[in-house]
């Protein structure tokens, strides 16, 4: 029997900041907005595409602000106060992290080689979510040769 599963992801930002969100999120990751939802003529959400994953930008209601014990979810009311982060995987990290800081990300690790080889990098978007990104491993069987060196890693660092 095959089954058929779909994940999406909400992201809570702080209400009144949800097309904010959503602009910084089309700049910085190349998000595509599908559709707004609207609760009573108020702008409530905007669904987005980002790669083939559907991301839901969704202001955090504001009963549930009032009632912590109610529950969330709840925006981050300071960078990295999240109980979560946000894995992106790209094809070139270095533009990817330059278009994210210019639209307004704050530096959390600069792009680096981890201990398994892998190119990462993580920032603080300006509502405060933690996006981890990763560069997609290149597929060296179709890369001529002479191009495979200039792309390659740096060696990964020594664990100790």
């Amino acid at each position: 029997m095959e089954q058929s599963i779909g994940l999406g992801l909400a992201i809570f930002v702080q209400h009144g900041r949800e097309q904010e969100a959503a602009d910084f999120y089309s700049e910085a990751f190349e998000a595509r907005q599908l559709k707004t939802h609207r609760i009573d003529g108020e702008l409530a959400g905007v669904e987005m595409l980002i790669g083939g994953t559907r991301v839901s930008v969704a202001g955090a209601n504001l009963l549930r602000e009032e009632e912590p014990p109610y529950g969330g979810p709840f925006f981050p009311k300071a960078a990295g106060a999240v109980s979560m982060t946000i894995l992106l995987t790209v094809s070139d990290i270095e533009v990817c992290f330059a278009q994210a800081i210019v639209a307004g990300a704050a530096l959390r690790d600069r792009v680096k080689t981890d201990t398994e080889g892998r190119r990462v990098a993580s920032l603080f978007d300006p509502f405060g979510h933690i996006w981890m990104l990763t560069e997609r491993e290149m597929d060296t069987d179709k890369v001529p040769p002479d191009q495979l060196a200039a792309h390659r890693p740096s060696a990964p660092a020594i664990r100790a």
